[in-house]
């Protein structure tokens, strides 16, 4: 499955040549507009007479300053986004304090909004959009490549009105540059790059924009980033406990070997058939190619594995759009439509799954059956489990929204959105030969899917998810600077899955698994059968986790009270709910889940002090019902049940600042304090018959599995940062100089206790970057390096089956190591 070397050669020539083949697009066109004004720098974001910057949003379905916005929002300029070097999801994370995440590389990160962070449900807690359309997906987020985006938005707390089921806890916006009707625009961006103790690596970027009439205009984008390893994967020997083998990992030990490869871009085509209509089709694709484990064995070493099989990631999608904006009489109508396509092929190091089941197989005979397999001739096969799965995700979205006159005495939105998307899962759990060999009971428990015939937990899974809605949100100034909004969404949503997933014992299960006609059990009982026991003739043929529907139907709402103080200060309250759908499970024994639900109580403030000081801040309390929550059962082989653990609450305060002190001179800070616990106990699980929580548990009764107070596991209770930027003239140059610093305090590793016991808390960090550069003309020059003194703060611990289990072998995922580099950019 891996890319050879002549083809990453040729897709590096091919990405390289369209960069340049954009940037030489736009000389000749240029050329011919010869009374166009000469070549000018990209545009800036405006800035008011203090110098301070001024961000027009579009956070509300309407363009508007950031300052005049009534929620907790921040938004990324392209000033912002250039100066910290920012290209990816986890770039843009760490400068935005209400944002935390967990990841096991790129292309598998989830984020987190205000300490609603517990790891559980298909959907996700933030919705994530690429300008009008929700990408969105479910179990990981697609990672947009950050190039040519006029900012980054994060609106924090639910969003639920205006955004739909997935904006529960907050909603993140990427806004990309789009098509000018009035210039040539073009730009490259080149960087050489080196993690500190690790590989090289680089990246090419480029754009254009060309009019091509003065009712068309087309915008391209392309990228290429290679990015070298830092983890060393190193020669290791196991010799297994319950069974005769040995193996080792000489094959693919290798220095820095999780290396990383991403390449994409962008197409959008504005036309303007008349002066009120604007149409824009666009596609964005983007491809991966991740090598190697990202998280490290503090066992071993510093940024040291043991893997004995190959473990990579391949992870390519597109987004096509179109986007339909014009007026009927005075109304303004906008019409979003979108198709998400998504292929995700993984594999994955599973040794230390099987290493545990070894120790447990030399310590009580029960389980052998996980490690001992002979071939024809009775010799003892390799046990080591690999991991390789296939994922294809597809979606359709439309929205469209239609909003009143401007000289309205009050504004108003009203629209309706649909969606539906569908999940297909393939994962295999498998021994190399296990279809051939034989187990202590005389048979194969092989059971072959449709991508792998030597399984020994397959699952097979679709899963669909269906909703629409109606939403409205208008204010009304019903006092001289005094106004309200309110806002409310009508939703229906249709989720469930139908699969399998299972060993050999859930197939030969005749109450819980069936063939396609029926015919309960999927096994074939003639002892006289060695192998091919499985009775699967295609995928989905044998089912055990049948048609697991969840129908939800409800509103959530939104009222927001503003006063606008004075011209410079706003003081806002709000009240606002976010929702996020209920589903199925796929394991035998378990029930679907509800909705959970968030309600958000704020009041913030937005001010600006003077000419050249600004300060935003708000302080909320947020309650969380029916909290969807991942178990991993004991005996499960890592395979988890979504239940609705209970409730949780947040008690928050989030700000940001700039100032600028004297000319030149501009200090930025930002910060989020979070304190994010249950509410009630999370009582444990029935049994493992009956994979539902108990209604009821005690210290008494010795079944609470996190007491009432908890808190909620992967969240810092503190995260920020703040930036010194000093621009001068430097021999008639524009030049400067910038240091930033970044801190998160420890968090917890998971909700159950006696889990997190043995996982352990992460414990809090600092970092620090620093960057110079200066500017000819339209040729920018920087060096930089991140995380100067390699700082080994760690985001989270994890472990390749049940925490009970697999402990002993979690690994670390750290934050980015000592990066360090230089960039040329060039701009017409």
């Amino acid at each position: 499955m891996a890319v050879s070397r002549s083809s990453r050669a040729k897709r590096f020539a091919g990405l390289l040549g369209a960069s340049t083949v954009l940037t030489t697009l736009a000389l000749p066109m240029a050329a011919m507009a010869q009374e166009a004004p000469a070549p000018a720098e990209a545009p800036q974001p405006a800035a008011d007479s203090g110098g301070l910057t001024e961000i027009v949003v579009t956070a509300t379905r309407k363009s508007e300053s950031i300052q005049k916005v009534a929620i907790s929002l921040q938004a990324l300029d392209p000033a912002t986004l250039e100066q910290h070097q920012v290209s990816s999801f986890a770039d843009y994370a760490n400068l935005l304090p209400s944002v935390s995440f967990e990841t096991l590389g790129p292309g598998r990160s989830q984020p987190f909004f205000r300490g609603i962070s517990v790891s559980g449900g298909q959907a996700s807690t933030v919705g994530v959009y690429l300008d009008d359309m929700p990408i969105t997906a479910p179990d990981r987020n697609p990672e947009l490549h950050i190039y040519d985006v006029e900012r980054v938005e994060a609106l924090s707390g639910p969003q639920g009105t205006l955004f739909g089921a997935s904006s529960l806890a907050g909603t993140l916006r990427i806004i990309t540059n789009k098509p000018k009707f009035d210039k040539v625009e073009a730009g490259i961006d080149v960087q050489a790059n080196k993690w500190g103790k690790g590989s090289a690596g680089g990246q090419v970027e480029g754009f254009v924009n060309v009019p091509l009439s003065e009712k068309a205009a087309i915008r391209l984008m392309g990228f290429y980033d290679k990015t070298g390893g830092y983890i060393d994967n190193v020669p290791a020997v196991y010799n297994y406990e319950s069974v005769p083998y040995t193996i080792n990992n000489s094959a693919i030990a290798k220095k820095d070997y999780n290396t990383n490869e991403e390449w994409g871009g962008r197409a959008q085509l504005a036309l303007k058939p008349s002066d009120d209509w604007t149409i824009t089709p666009g596609i964005t694709y983007q491809g991966l190619n991740s090598k190697g484990a990202y998280n490290f064995d503090p066992k071993f070493g510093d940024l040291v594995v043991h893997d004995f099989s190959p473990t990579w990631l391949k992870d390519d999608w597109y987004q096509a759009s179109l986007t339909i904006q014009g007026k009927i009489g005075d109304f303004d109508i906008v019409s979003a439509t979108g198709y998400f396509n998504r292929k995700i092929k993984n594999s994955n190091d599973y040794t230390y799954y099987s290493v545990t089941y070894d120790k447990l197989a030399a310590a009580d005979p029960g389980y052998i059956e996980y490690t001992n397999f002979k071939d024809k001739n009775g010799n003892f096969i390799n046990p080591t489990q690999q991991y390789y799965g296939e994922i294809k995700q597809r979606k359709f979205t439309q929205e469209v929204r239609l909003s009143v006159p401007k000289d309205w005495p009050f504004d108003l939105t009203i629209g309706g959105f649909y969606q539906f998307q569908k999940s297909i899962s393939d994962v295999n759990y498998f021994i190399p030969g296990l279809s051939q060999a034989t187990n202590i009971y005389g048979f194969s428990p092989a059971l072959p899917g449709a991508i792998n015939p030597d399984s020994f937990y397959l699952v097979e899974q679709d899963r669909h998810f269906k909703d629409g809605a109606a939403f409205a949100e208008g204010s009304w100034e019903f006092v001289k600077n005094v106004k309200i909004t309110g806002g409310i969404r009508r939703y229906v949503s249709d989720t469930g899955n139908i699969g399998f997933a299972g060993i050999w014992r859930s197939a030969k299960n005749t109450t819980t698994a069936h063939q396609a006609d029926g015919t309960p059990g999927c096994w074939n009982s003639d002892p006289a059968v060695i192998y091919n026991k499985f009775i699967h003739p295609s995928r989905l043929s044998c089912i055990n986790t049948g048609n697991q529907n969840s129908h939800d139907v409800g509103e959530t709402h939104k009222v927001s009270l503003s006063w606008q103080a004075t011209p410079d200060k706003m003081i806002y309250t709000t009240y606002s709910t976010g929702f996020r759908p209920g589903g199925g499970n796929r394991l035998a024994g378990s029930s679907p889940y509800k909705p959970d639900t968030l309600t958000n109580f704020e009041l913030g403030w937005k001010t600006r002090w003077g000419s050249n000081f600004r300060w935003n801040a708000a302080v909320y309390y947020e309650k969380w019902k029916g909290v969807q929550y991942v178990v991993i059962p004991p005996g499960f082989q890592g395979a988890g049940v979504v239940v609705n653990a209970g409730d949780a609450r947040v008690y928050g305060i989030e700000t940001d600042l700039e100032w600028r002190p004297y000319e030149g001179l501009t200090l930025t800070a930002s910060g989020a304090l979070n304190d994010a616990k249950l509410a009630n106990n999370f009582c444990a699980l029935v049994s493992r018959a009956d994979l539902s929580v108990r209604p009821s548990c005690s210290d008494a009764t010795g079944d609470i599995a996190a007491p009432k107070g908890t808190r909620l596991p992967r969240q810092p209770i503190f995260k920020g940062s703040a930036t010194a930027r000093y621009t001068f003239d430097l021999g008639g140059k524009e030049s400067f100089v910038q240091g930033s610093v970044f801190h998160q305090s420890g968090s917890t590793s998971d909700l159950d206790l006696s889990n997190n016991a043995l996982l352990g808390n992460t414990a809090g960090f600092t970092s620090f970057d620093f960057s110079a550069g200066t500017k000819f003309e339209n040729i920018a020059i920087e060096a930089f390096i991140q995380n100067a003194f390699d700082r080994r703060g760690i985001l989270s611990k994890n472990t390749f089956c049940s925490i009970e289990f697999c402990s002993g072998s979690a690994r670390s995922y750290p934050i980015k190591p000592q990066f360090f580099g230089i960039k040329a950019s060039w701009r017409y």
